[in-house]
């Protein structure tokens, strides 16, 4: 099965340029022919001669009701590549298009310009969301001038997909290596963490990326208890819902808590939790995540607001 390479985005956010920078790397060369489809025309051009000379072959697919299995096999039939290239439409519906039933072997890249990322957010957030939701990695260009901002773009996008790898790159395209900390809504060094609120969300998507430097801090926040069944009392899921998208949008924001005291923990029973953070391993996905070690737990009234905001 031919390797797939995916790559979305709005108008101009860099994925033509992306697209023939990869074809012309070293490590990206192959013997055979490279398919290269191409969805949209934006303001920089494919150097025909290089791709010639790369034996890419672009074929033109000018409208979203063409992008279909039927004829992307004609294609392939056609060129016999050892690997597919799809430069995709931004504004093209990503939510109706399962690439499973057009092949197997897929790497989905979403180039993000971080010059126009607060009006596309605001403006068109629910096709940004389908454009990052099952991406493996996500490059935001042009970052020098919002480099203050990057923290919050950051969480953004791995509200909608956690496990999403991002790099950011300056206007020359070179990568810019950060530290996203000092952006944080509370200070690390504080006796006490408060992550309650809004703030929730900020430590759940900060600790999945920085795990190592919550271990062993104390946090306090509030949570609905969302305790599994099977478990003992000692074990349970609390955390809180979060809008990633829109309204229809809505994701959980968890943490495992291990508790050994004697207070009774219910079912949806609304708590403010004071604990350290440490961390389990699941061998299944090969992966640490932050876990609660509970010291107190007290029961609260239920938030005015019960679906917490990305922020």
């Amino acid at each position: 099965m031919n390797k797939v390479y995916f790559v979305n985005g709005f108008l101009d956010a860099g994925k033509t340029s992306f697209i023939q920078d990869l074809l012309e790397e070293d490590y990206f060369e192959i013997d055979g022919k490279t398919l290269l489809i191409l969805c949209e025309e934006g303001e920089v051009e494919y150097d025909d001669f290089l791709m010639q000379h790369l034996k890419v072959v672009i074929k033109n697919i000018e409208n979203e009701e063409d992008f279909t299995p039927e004829h992307i096999a004609e294609l392939e039939k056609e060129v016999c590549p050892e690997r597919i290239v799809v430069e995709y439409n931004g504004m093209w519906d990503r939510r109706n298009l399962d690439l499973s039933r057009f092949w197997d072997d897929i790497m989905e890249i979403v180039i993000i310009d971080s010059a126009t990322f607060e009006m596309f957010a605001a403006n068109m957030k629910s096709i940004m969301s389908e454009h990052v939701r099952k991406a493996y990695l996500t490059i935001f260009n042009n970052c020098d001038d919002v480099m203050d901002k990057m923290a919050s773009y950051r969480r953004s996008v791995k509200a909608v997909n956690p496990s999403l790898n991002i790099v950011c790159k300056d206007k020359h395209g070179e990568d810019i290596l950060q530290k996203f900390e000092d952006d944080l809504p509370y200070s690390l060094d504080d006796e006490v963490i408060d992550v309650r609120d809004d703030r929730f969300s900020v430590f759940y998507l900060d600790s999945l990326d920085n795990l190592d430097r919550y271990l062993g801090k104390k946090i306090v926040f509030t949570a609905r208890i969302m305790k599994a069944k099977e478990e003992g009392k000692d074990i349970f899921l609390a955390g809180r819902l979060a809008m990633t998208c829109c309204e229809e949008d809505i994701s959980l924001f968890g943490i495992i808590c291990h508790y050994s005291g004697s207070d009774p923990v219910e079912n949806d029973d609304w708590v403010e939790i004071t604990g350290t953070v440490d961390k389990d391993y699941v061998a299944k996905y090969d992966v640490e995540f932050p876990t609660c070690l509970v010291e107190s737990i007290r029961p609260c009234e239920k938030p005015a607001r019960e679906v917490i905001s990305v922020v």
